[in-house]
């Protein structure tokens, strides 16, 4: 079950998160997740030890594929929008009714 959908910026800010309606009281808790997360990847991209492991362990699964595939598509509708300023928060219908399809798969 997904219960949040995010698009991070390479300085790790947000430009969309989205939290699911059942979760919707725990944002907090699933925003901090979420920056945990960046953390994690941060360390392991820029760690201390500066080898050359690049494996960050399995990320996704094949089954969902199809779900990032559509989360990708609407992502690049969204910054095709003439009026979108890059760095700034996503505003959009299509990326909101994407992550009502997700939540509700």
């Amino acid at each position: 079950m997904v219960i949040s959908v995010a698009v991070i910026a390479n300085d790790s800010s947000p430009l969309y998160l989205s939290v699911n309606e059942k979760e919707s009281s725990r944002e907090f808790d699933i925003q901090m997740f979420i920056y945990c997360s960046l953390d994690i990847v941060d360390e392991k991209v820029l760690g201390a030890n500066k080898t050359l492991e690049l494996y960050l362990g399995p990320l996704i699964s094949d089954q969902n594929f199809k779900m990032f595939k559509r989360l990708h598509n609407a992502y690049c509708n969204s910054l095709s929008n003439p009026f979108y300023v890059p760095g700034q928060l996503i505003k959009s219908k299509v990326l909101d009714e994407t992550a009502k399809e997700i939540f509700a798969t």
